[in-house]
């Protein structure tokens, strides 16, 4: 039982994984067991395995569910309900007991769920799906939901305050929802003095929206050339799904045409069409953003864990901004590896599997585990469920900048 689902989670990480050479050793260790007692055994056996790869990227993904309708966070022992879809638990609840478990009994027989032993890190949804409820004042609480809970949903916003502008990007999933929205405010961004750009939360999505808004914070050009090559693994199933994508895009968006980075990146897949393993990093002399303001505005970034993938990356570019001030705690740290296809195990089950690779990795300056570091770090306290700690922080540093 499982034989064929194993098989094809070894087959992609031999055959599509971007990481196949840096997690050689991990890949030779493949379970060589095939034989699960149900569907949550397999599930949980083989998240176990892949955890141990830290690539945030590469997971299975239960499409069927149940799924966590709470959200926690540990701080000094003590696990809260920051974010809540369950009648029974409000937010701001110290939960005592996961399961028939105590939260240190949690902390040392599921870190190979967490994912990590920093608190402000660790990931606790694998966990309460696995124990499916929790103890709070004596009472057994399902946590458990039917239905995906969507705790982070798109919305993109532009407000204008007296002494700043706050732009509020929750992901880059819609490119032409992102594009019309700067575009619309161009006159207001440029002319602002002060800006924050809050990323918390943010799930990535598409960088094509970023090169819009990037010339609009800066009077610099500013260099986007990376210093490490950046590889894509060209398998045939990769590039048919990129270019069935790419052009799905551009059938929805037809100004996509006149985009040079959109078109230099479409252009990747009919060129290195299954030529494998390639580093795309190659300068061209048109490798910079022209900035065009007059000026050069104060910037405040706002990010978190839970920003990630072309989330983090946008953070990234602003941190080469010298008028930019990253604050709040380290991002997820998704992008060693990226550019990922999903994949069917069965019908229960799919694989995400990332076909890129950032070259830093190869000289131990990857992101994995650890995220992209702030430049004003601020820790996570309970104060957060009541108060907007890190907003009001970025306010009061414009006052003393």
């Amino acid at each position: 039982m499982y034989n064929q689902e194993m098989t094809t989670i070894k087959n992609q990480l031999l055959n599509e994984y971007a990481g196949y050479l840096d997690k050689t050793k991990l890949i030779q260790n493949f379970p060589i067991f095939s034989s699960f007692k149900d569907n949550e055994d397999f599930y949980f056996s083989m998240t176990s395995y892949l955890n141990e790869f830290y690539d945030p990227h590469l997971k299975i993904i239960d499409k069927k569910g149940p799924y966590p309708n709470i959200r926690v966070q540990l701080y000094e022992d003590k696990l809260y309900v920051i974010e809540s879809k369950n009648s029974d638990l409000k937010k701001g609840t110290i939960i005592e007991r996961i399961g028939d478990l105590s939260i240190k009994e949690i902390l040392f027989s599921n870190s190979d769920l967490l994912k990590s032993d920093n608190p402000e890190r660790m990931e606790w949804t694998d966990v309460l799906k696995k124990y499916k409820y929790i103890k709070h004042n004596s009472k057994e609480i399902n946590i458990l939901s039917e239905e995906r809970i969507n705790f982070f949903e798109s919305y993109y916003t532009i407000e204008e305050s007296r002494n700043y502008l706050y732009i509020r990007l929750t992901d880059f999933m819609d490119t032409y929802t992102i594009t019309n929205l700067i575009n619309s405010h161009k006159q207001v961004i440029l002319d602002s003095k002060n800006i924050i750009i809050d990323l918390r939360g943010n799930r990535g999505g598409s960088d094509f929206a970023q090169f819009v808004l990037l010339p609009l914070l800066t009077n610099n050009n500013i260099s986007t050339q990376y210093d490490y090559p950046y590889y894509h693994r060209f398998t045939k199933s990769y590039c048919d799904n990129r270019l069935f994508e790419l052009n799905k895009m551009l059938e929805q968006q037809p100004s996509l045409k006149d985009n040079d980075e959109f078109n230099q990146f479409l252009n990747l897949f009919t060129d290195y069409y299954d030529k494998g393993l390639v580093n795309i990093n190659i300068h061209n002399d048109n490798d910079y953003i022209h900035g065009l303001r007059d000026d050069l505005p104060s910037l405040k970034i706002l990010c978190d864990f839970e920003c990630a993938s072309s989330g983090e990356g946008f953070v990234l570019r602003l941190k080469d901004f010298k008028n930019a001030e990253i604050i709040g705690r380290p991002t997820k740290g998704m992008n060693d590896y990226s550019n990922v296809m999903i994949v069917d195990i069965n019908k229960d089950y799919q694989l995400m599997v990332p076909h890129s690779k950032d070259g830093a990795v190869d000289v131990n300056k990857g992101m994995s585990n650890k995220g992209i570091e702030v430049d004003y770090y601020i820790p996570w306290t309970p104060e957060e469920l009541h108060k907007d700690i890190m907003l009001e922080t970025a306010i009061e540093r414009f006052k003393s900048s």
